[in-house]
């Protein structure tokens, strides 16, 4: 257990850099400075019975929420979502296209333009995260591009369910951006070998540290 948790730490201080490297690029894009951390990490196995998929979600999960994902493969294979609330995304959409009406924040039909940029936000960040942990744990890796999504909570939990991959390492996620603090999720669903195979990779920088 001791080891699990320990390798859980690493994989967050990873997790922490690559979100770090895509706040920069983001912030570059839309020339404001957007601070994005990941202040809790959670591995959750679902074929859990006593696993209430909902406890984990509902800080994140309230009403529409918006999901841009992508599929990778290779050497692991899973799916990544980056998740938020639609009323959380369309602040974001509009802090970013620098619109500050008041009722386009509370305006929840999303445009063609505000499915690319959901698409785009979701690509840097998801393949700054999958792809700077391979990187880090040397895991050769291809993409999907992003696909965008709108769900409702129930709907969500089922299609995360219905997945083929047993396993999830839930990402709690903050963006900051001027004074707006906007709360969010990155899950990554994994097959079993791929779940084992990021521990122990991640076991192996530990050993490296303590050389």
């Amino acid at each position: 257990m001791k080891d699990r948790i320990e390798r859980e730490d690493i994989l967050k201080e990873l997790f922490n850099i690559s979100v770090g490297k895509s706040a920069s690029m983001l912030s570059e894009i839309i020339n404001r400075k957007i601070l994005l951390n990941v202040p809790n990490l959670k591995i959750l196995d679902l074929n859990e019975k006593t696993m209430a998929l909902d406890s984990y979600l509902s800080s994140v999960v309230q009403g529409t929420i918006m999901v841009s994902s992508i599929a990778f493969e290779d050497e692991m294979k899973g799916k990544a979502s980056l998740i938020f609330p639609a009323d959380k995304m369309r602040t974001f959409i509009n802090l970013c296209l620098n619109e500050n009406d008041e009722n386009q924040l509370c305006d929840m039909n999303f445009t063609d333009i505000d499915f690319d940029i959901i698409k785009e936000i979701g690509n840097i960040i998801l393949n700054s995260i999958i792809g700077e942990i391979g990187n880090y744990l040397k895991i050769k890796l291809s993409y999907t591009l992003p696909e965008v999504k709108m769900f409702n909570k129930i709907d969500f939990e089922k299609n995360i369910k219905s997945e083929e991959y047993a396993y999830i390492i839930m990402l709690y996620i903050t963006f900051k951006i001027d004074d707006s603090e906007i709360e969010g999720a990155i899950i990554i669903n994994l097959t079993l070998n791929s779940l084992s195979g990021l521990l122990n990779k991640a076991g192996m920088i530990e050993d490296d540290f303590c050389e």
